[in-house]
């Protein structure tokens, strides 16, 4: 998974110190490549959760993704998405991850993961918990 944009929000009427948007595009994922995220307070399990949705499922999704990605701090996104409103859902996927690929603040390159990081990433991509993104 690659994380696009985040950013905390807080304080939020949710938490006073934490409230993190989080937009990813998992290319593991090709029907539902994109990853919406929130952490209110620490993580998934008390507040917030993940959605992966696919190019077709995103203004059916009553999490407002525009509005998601604005707070993850990659509106740019949404204005990519909808300049390319014929493309398919992977071009789209490539033109996100080529654009974010020449942004001069992505992050560096990812360090491998020990076994403990690798599970709990694949529980975090695999566990879906209820909630304003559990649908």
């Amino acid at each position: 998974m690659i994380e696009i944009g985040s950013r905390n929000n807080a304080p939020t009427p949710q938490h006073p110190t934490q409230d993190i948007y989080i937009f990813s595009i998992d290319p593991s994922r090709p029907a539902t490549p994109f990853c919406f995220e929130q952490s209110i307070g620490g993580g998934h399990a008390n507040q917030g959760g993940a959605r992966w949705l696919a190019l077709d499922e995103l203004d059916a999704w009553p999490g407002e993704w525009r509005e998601h990605l604005q707070k993850a701090d990659c509106a740019w996104v949404a204005e990519l998405i909808d300049a390319n409103n014929s493309a398919d859902q992977a071009t789209l996927v490539a033109l996100i991850l080529q654009k974010h690929s020449e942004s001069p603040i992505s992050p560096t390159p990812a360090k491998p993961l020990s076994r403990w990081q690798a599970i709990a990433a694949w529980l975090k991509r695999n566990i879906h918990v209820g909630g304003r993104y559990g649908v």
